[in-house]
């Protein structure tokens, strides 16, 4: 391995003594703040410390190259950029000539205040950015009144980078010339999430400038296991961007490489790739004793290095920093680091009652809508025109898109192809500009939506089939469904899923995954059984503040039809409906098994029995009292879904029924489901394991002989 000191490079003729200075004054800010978090973690005062030393010279020029309403994204190791954001120079550092440096002084909070809550964010303090909902760097703090709009990271590294490019794109869609800039380790650049962000933001021409800090190794396995480039700044060429690697020790160097790549983002370029080279200082996480592997004749050329004590003895030696200065600085910055984590420590622990604050941001109260005429079976007639569920889905995309500009769509083939079920016919003609084909990655579509949520559109996501959300699970369940819980900030995206079997499409086409996203915290899923639902639910989708998945059943799209409500027709999320009455049984169905629970109350009418038919039309939230209702009322209870068995939706209602209306049971509750087994090709076999209206007979049959 190569090992290249940090001043080797030549740089070029320095900005002003000034800008320099201020390069150092955040630097030994940086570092004095993040010794004394070492110390309190030997104390066990913080259960976890990353520490940044030895990136201060790559993450502060990246802080300072950002204005106000840029995106800064970070990491573990962020924590100069995080202070060159959120401090105003001039009030940072009184007296040193800084005024000219920073944005305006009246637009960012003042330092003290700002830096206590930092102290406190990093404590686990009530004061903190998240109320102590999350350690370290997991925050965000979005104020675009102090031109601050800094989103923290989650522990799967490489996430952030669609996130980053979401920020990115909601600033070309709304015409600004602000940037994003997005942290990532060397090892990170491994993930899947980086390929299919940045390559997007080449597609797309997003500005982003993505900095890799390479300290050469991840964890603990060195670079040479890790890629087999060169440099990773070669990997730019493949994307069709801007790359380069920058020493990343030599504050002034990366400056000049930061404003760059800063100038070609705002000038509609696209991404910039930036590696910048940095020195194995300390641990993954202190107290881990992964420095071990970096062998110690490299350990000491890094520590001799050190670019915080090197940038201060240049600048001395170049005349642009003399000791009584420096003194002075210095002293002023123990004042802010002393004062900021002192008054941390005394502060409150967060209020425990905060522990079960709501994982969904509020909803605007919709107004009521008239409850539709109950339907019997797939393919009643009604007077009036009628129209599919597919078409009535598309109904609702054009009525949202003409009410609301901040709408926009993602998905592949969805543009001029109009969708695999031409769901988006006759949108990409009118509104180009918001319906956008992606590449084929799953992940990086909805990071990029999650990015562009958090600033201010509201974006719907189409996969192509429901099958391929498992390629983006992680930006769901990590990312999107615990932004409000961890810190208050809602994520208004929509995932519309073509699901389920019974038309010949084999495992990988064939579905159901409702299941998986019922069980996160966070995200609200939504099962539309009739026309009327798939309007109503969808246009409430798209209203409402938090991560919404819709699955929609293909078996239903062109075979269900009705005359839809006049008006909007908008549904309200976490209501059921009883679409059928009945005193001697409840059958409680979602999506397509609404149909088949019909068709069965339709066959045991002939014998009599009268079956109470609910469509939970929501599974989160999930209308609990509507089901109580009716089972208090019948006794008896079998929950219908195409899921399978194990783990399925119906094995929650069950549960709840179960503590809730045992005194009023009169037989045990019983499901009918799919079995646990892969959906197969042959309509023959798929048959046999379809949860169908023979299936549901048969055990509302059992259950009336209790």
């Amino acid at each position: 391995m190569t090992i290249h000191s940090p001043l080797e490079t030549s740089v070029q003729a320095a900005p002003g003594a000034a800008g320099r200075m201020l390069r150092y004054a955040y630097m030994k800010l940086a570092r004095d703040f993040d010794s004394r978090f070492e110390a309190l973690l030997l104390t066990g005062r913080v259960s976890k410390w990353y520490s940044e030393v030895g990136n201060e010279a790559t993450t502060i020029p990246a802080g300072l190259a950002l204005g106000p309403g840029d995106a800064l994204c970070t990491l573990h190791r962020d924590l100069g950029a995080i202070l060159a954001v959120y401090l105003d120079p001039a009030r940072a550092f009184p007296g040193f000539g800084f005024g000219e440096a920073g944005a305006p002084s009246d637009i960012r909070p003042e330092p003290e205040a700002i830096l206590h809550r930092l102290a406190c964010q990093l404590l686990g303090k009530g004061d903190g950015f998240s109320k102590g909902f999350e350690r370290s760097f997991h925050y965000g703090y979005l104020a675009p009144e102090h031109g601050i709009l800094h989103i923290g990271m989650i522990s799967h590294l490489g996430t952030m980078i669609p996130v980053a490019a979401g920020c990115g794109f909601a600033f070309k869609q709304n015409g600004s010339d602000r940037v994003a800039i997005n942290f990532i380790g060397d090892g990170s650049t491994s993930t899947g999430d980086f390929h299919e962000g940045l390559n997007m933001a080449a597609v797309w021409k997003l500005p982003l400038i993505l900095v890799i800090e390479n300290n050469r190794y991840a964890f603990s396995t060195p670079a040479r296991l890790q890629y087999a480039a060169e440099r990773l700044s070669d990997r730019a060429v493949g994307y069709g961007i801007a790359g380069e690697t920058v020493d990343g020790n030599d504050p002034d160097a990366m400056a000049e490489a930061l404003a760059r790549a800063v100038a070609r983002a705002r000038a509609g370029e696209g991404p910039t790739l930036l590696e910048a080279m940095l020195g194995r200082m300390r641990g993954h996480s202190e107290g881990d004793d992964s420095l071990k592997v970096v062998p110690p004749d490299e350990l000491a050329v890094y520590r001799a290095a050190d670019p915080v004590p090197a940038y201060a003895r240049r600048l001395e030696a170049e005349g642009v920093l003399d000791a009584a200065t420096r003194g002075r600085l210095e002293a002023r910055i123990a004042e802010l680091v002393e004062n900021a984590i002192s008054g941390a420590l005394a502060a409150a622990p967060p209020d425990p009652s905060l522990a079960l604050r709501s994982v969904f941001a509020p909803s605007a109260a919709p107004e009521k809508p008239a409850a539709p005429a109950i339907v019997h079976s797939i393919g009643d007639k009604a007077a009036g025109k009628e129209i599919t569920y597919i078409d009535a889905m598309n109904q609702a995309l054009h009525e949202e898109f003409e009410r609301d500009e901040s709408i926009v769509y993602m998905g592949q083939d969805i543009g001029v192809f109009e969708g695999a079920f031409r769901t988006t016919k006759g949108l990409y003609e009118r509104w180009p500009h918001r319906v956008l084909d992606t590449p084929i990655a799953e992940s990086g579509t909805i990071g990029i939506a999650i990015g562009a949520a958090l600033l201010g559109y509201r974006p719907i996501v189409e996969m192509q089939f429901g099958d391929f959300i498992s390629c983006g699970f992680n930006q769901l369940v990590n990312m999107a469904a615990k932004l409000y819980y961890r810190w208050e900030t809602p994520c208004p995206i929509v995932i519309r899923l073509p699901t389920g079997g019974g038309v010949q499409a084999g495992p990988f086409h064939s579905q159901n995954p409702e299941g998986w996203f019922a069980h996160t915290a966070g995200i609200k899923v939504v099962c539309p059984a009739t026309a009327a639902d798939a309007r109503g639910l969808l246009k409430a989708a798209i209203r409402d503040p938090n991560p919404v998945m819709l699955f929609e059943h293909k078996f239903l799209y062109r075979r269900i039809k009705e005359v839809l409500p006049e008006g909007e027709g908008l549904a309200t999320l976490g209501e059921a409906r009883v679409v059928r009455a009945g005193r001697n049984l409840t059958l409680v169905g979602y999506g397509v098994s609404t149909w088949t629970c019909l068709e069965a109350a339709a066959e045991l009418a002939k014998e009599g029995i009268e079956a109470e038919v609910i469509d939970l039309r929501t599974l989160v939230p999930y209308d609990e009292e509507t089901v109580l209702t009716s089972v208090k009322k019948t006794g008896r209870a079998l929950v219908v879904h195409e899921a399978q068995l194990t783990g399925g939706f119906g094995a929650e209602v069950a549960a709840r029924l179960a503590d809730a209306a045992f005194p009023w049971l009169d037989a045990p509750i019983r499901r009918v489901a799919y079995p646990d087994r892969p959906v197969p090709y042959a309509r023959v076999l798929e048959n046999v394991l379809l949860p169908g209206k023979d299936k549901v007979l048969a055990e509302a049959r059992a259950l009336l002989k209790f």
